[in-house]
């Protein structure tokens, strides 16, 4: 290969995923600063209504220094200290005290506003100059983590799950507002950004979160922080098993399915598959329009003949949905049934 060939190639994608400690623990302190939101998380508000007096403790932590604002320099000392995958809350802990002394407090943190920026890098300033400080507000975040590790650690491998299967939709080619926020404006106005810097090389880490609400983005050196959570709503769940169901009943006659499992390996027109299957030429028609509208066939022109293929990525596509809405069900109804605190039902 010649120097300038290796200039023109395009920079290579980097996906990364994986469950946070402690971006699901922002979470919990942010919905503790927001009690409008209680509603809309209700395992959250579950587990923070036992405790009122760690609440007060975390709307007063930074009472002279941006009250009212999440805690999003967990993240950013977490990040420095290497430590955003981090699943272990002794290890985590460890890694926080340790990014204090060297965290930049320069930082663009180009996800932010400026306001919301200074008081994050005013925050770190402050933890920088009082190891006192520091020692509360590790006590703090163990206390506040303390009440929901167990349910965490149980949900923990159906996050990696998660964070796996959006991976590899991403490297399929599905797009990340597709996956992760088209139902969140704010996250759809960033997306060119984070789209640009994807193409640019710099490694997008996806977080699926328990806790957290419809999206999350935060921009650091070297980094893309995607975040989403799996609190749905009853309706967001409707639409998605809905649009689920109709793939699968197209699935569901035994001529489509036979005929969806012979255009994985041949390529056929109308024609071929009338004459292969015995059928007449408009029934095969008709099965193949409902498999091209469900997404799974597609048709390619060869040599003035329409041929028709089965669409292996679309294939690989609705396994993963239809393993997201079996399998991870029935992780979560095993992690509630294990975990000491019990969903709340919804009506």
């Amino acid at each position: 290969m010649t120097m300038p060939e290796a200039a023109s190639r395009p920079p290579r994608r980097t996906y990364l995923s994986g469950p946070s400690l402690a971006c699901d623990l922002t979470w919990i302190l942010w919905v503790a600063l927001k009690p409008e939101w209680r509603d809309n998380h209700p395992l959250a508000s579950q587990i923070l209504g036992q405790r009122d007096d760690v609440v007060d403790r975390i709307r007063t932590f930074w009472a002279d220094v941006g009250p009212g604002i999440c805690f999003t320099e967990v993240q950013i000392l977490a990040h420095h200290a290497g430590a955003l995958g981090e699943t272990s809350p002794t290890a985590l802990w460890a890694a926080l005290e340790s990014a204090v002394p060297t965290v930049p407090t320069d930082l663009a943190l180009e996800s932010e506003s400026a306001e919301d920026r200074a008081v994050f890098l005013q925050r770190l300033e402050r933890l920088k100059s009082s190891p006192t400080l520091v020692r509360s507000y590790l006590d703090l975040l163990r206390e506040v983590w303390d009440l929901v590790d167990a349910v965490w650690q149980a949900a923990r491998p159906r996050l990696e799950d998660a964070g796996r299967r959006v991976v590899r939709q991403l490297e399929a080619g599905r797009g990340l507002g597709e996956l992760v926020g088209e139902n969140c404006e704010a996250f759809m106005s960033w997306l060119p950004d984070i789209n640009a810097r994807i193409e640019s090389g710099q490694p997008l880490l996806v977080v699926p979160c328990l806790f957290f609400g419809k999206s999350l983005y935060l921009e650091f050196p070297g980094l893309t922080l995607v975040g989403a959570g799996f609190e749905r709503n009853d309706a967001e769940a409707r639409a998605r098993t809905e649009a689920l169901a109709r793939r699968l009943k197209t699935l569901a006659d035994p001529t489509r399915l036979a005929l969806l499992h012979y255009l994985a390996v041949t390529p056929s027109t109308v024609g071929d598959l009338a004459t292969g299957f015995g059928l007449a030429q408009p029934t095969v028609s008709v099965h193949a329009k409902s498999l091209r509208e469900s997404g799974l066939v597609r048709a390619e022109r060869q040599d003035g003949r329409l041929r028709l293929r089965a669409d292996p990525e679309a294939l690989e596509n609705l396994l993963e949905e239809l393993r997201g809405v079996v399998v991870q069900a029935g992780a979560e109804v095993t992690a509630a049934d294990e975990s000491p605190l019990q969903a709340p039902v919804r009506r």
